[in-house]
């Protein structure tokens, strides 16, 4: 008897947090503006290059990866051509302010890390060139699993977040294609 009244509660239990657990997950499920956060952003490519003053991300994935974690911790991505065009873009563009970076490579089978100022991006086909100034240490003439760490973004203003079933956040600049977030609710 005690045996089938503990399994009795537990079974309310787990229907009753069940329950809970879908309509808090179906609540979130809305889309709402994305907020201006400060982003920080990762650039990935297996080959980089430097010349002294351009560095060179060759195969680059075509989708750039973007978090924060304050005030919300929030995810996305941005397409590398759509971060390009908008360098120049809004009154806290990276062309007015250029970002730190710190690039992480394989060089003669040793990491090698270095940190840069990043401005003049220019993407053509699967290649992405900044021109660089030297912040510390020196990236490699030839790399090979580039991963380029971008510090500070505050991004466009606009954009589309959801919430997804775990609480957490994803969010997709809109550069000025979205109407609004109600067209997706």
């Amino acid at each position: 008897m005690k045996t089938f009244m503990c399994g009795a509660i537990l079974s309310v239990f787990c229907a009753v947090a069940s329950a809970q657990a879908q309509s808090t997950a179906t609540q979130d499920n809305s889309s709402f503006e994305m907020p201006a956060v400060d982003w920080l952003l990762v650039q990935s490519a297996p080959q980089a290059s430097f010349d002294g003053k351009t560095l060179t991300l060759k195969g680059i994935n075509p989708k750039i990866v973007m978090f924060a974690d304050r005030p919300d911790r929030m995810t996305g991505s941005v397409d590398s051509q759509s971060f390009v065009d908008n360098w120049n873009k809004g009154k806290d563009s990276m062309e007015k302010d250029p970002p730190n970076a710190t690039l992480s490579t394989i060089a003669d089978g040793k990491e090698v890390l270095s940190v840069v100022e990043l401005t003049s991006p220019k993407l053509e086909g699967d290649t992405l060139s900044y021109s660089v100034r030297l912040l510390q240490g020196t990236p490699p003439n030839e790399g090979t699993m580039a991963t380029l760490f971008i510090d500070w973004w505050t991004g466009p203003r606009g954009g589309i977040c959801r919430h997804n079933a775990w609480g957490n956040v994803y969010c997709v600049p809109s550069y000025g294609r979205y109407p609004n977030p109600a067209y997706y609710n």
